[in-house]
């Protein structure tokens, strides 16, 4: 094979790994609604939502989670709101039962380990992504 042939197919192969790895599917894990539920009961977060909402809140280890939150287009001297929902697992989601926060209802979404104490809660077009806080 030619050298300048081999150059590219080497500059090819190198620059398909690059973009493989940075990907976010391969950064991140799958996890069921079961073991999330597990890793995040009694956990402390910072919550940070796809159309700017962010937060803190809570899982307790009894199936509730709290949450103080700020929608992304609330004014600086608005308080937090605040909501709770009860959280349950049902196969490879979480299902939370909300009062007000992300309109209410109740939903399941997958969940995936970005890292360790980092989770993506949703899908493509609309997810919060939780990061746990050491307590």
């Amino acid at each position: 094979m030619p050298k300048p042939l081999r150059v590219v197919l080497a500059a090819i192969a190198v620059l398909s790994a690059v973009v493989a790895a940075s990907s976010p599917a391969f950064a991140e894990r799958p996890i069921s609604g079961a073991e999330a539920q597990r890793l995040l009961a009694g956990k402390q977060f910072r919550i940070q939502c796809v159309d700017g909402t962010q937060g803190h809140g809570v899982f307790n280890a009894h199936g509730l989670v709290t949450v103080a939150y700020r929608r992304f287009n609330a004014s600086n001297d608005a308080p937090d709101m605040r909501d709770r929902a009860t959280v349950r697992a049902r196969g490879h989601e979480i299902c939370l039962a909300w009062k007000e926060f992300d309109g209410g209802g109740d939903g399941c979404y997958p969940v995936a380990e970005k890292d360790a104490g980092h989770y993506r809660i949703g899908s493509a077009m609309r997810w919060c992504e939780i990061k746990a806080r050491a307590n």
